[in-house]
């Protein structure tokens, strides 16, 4: 396994490695790899704060009831033909037995690096 702050700048990696960080509750380090829009005249790291905080109340709920998360696989890696967003699927299996696919959206922020998509 890696660890939550390594790896490549692909969709893949990028999203294996945000499910590290939520396998290690380390919801800081996964509001990093979240591409966040920022307004003139604000904050960055206040916007990366809430979302961290408003991830650990949603996600400890979340996986507690399921026996927190046991491992995850990256099944596939699919890039748009601008290449500019991407779509990996994702597998995670709960410490209660149970798995759920994911479908992880990315896209590159300004500086070309891939990051979690959560844009509704």
């Amino acid at each position: 396994m890696t660890s939550c702050g390594g790896g490549g700048n692909t969709p893949k990696a990028v999203a294996e490695k945000a499910v590290k960080c939520l396998q290690d509750k380390d919801y800081d380090k996964f509001a990093d790899l979240v591409y966040m829009k920022v307004k003139e005249g604000e904050d960055p790291e206040a916007g990366k704060k809430m979302l961290s905080g408003m991830m650990q109340g949603k996600a400890d709920k979340m996986y507690e009831k399921k026996g927190g998360i046991k491992s995850y696989e990256a099944l596939s890696e699919q890039i748009d033909e601008s290449g500019e967003s991407a779509v990996v699927k994702m597998k995670i299996m709960y410490g209660d037995g149970s798995d759920k696919e994911d479908d992880i959206k990315l896209k590159k922020d300004e500086q070309g690096n891939w990051k979690i998509d959560m844009g509704k």
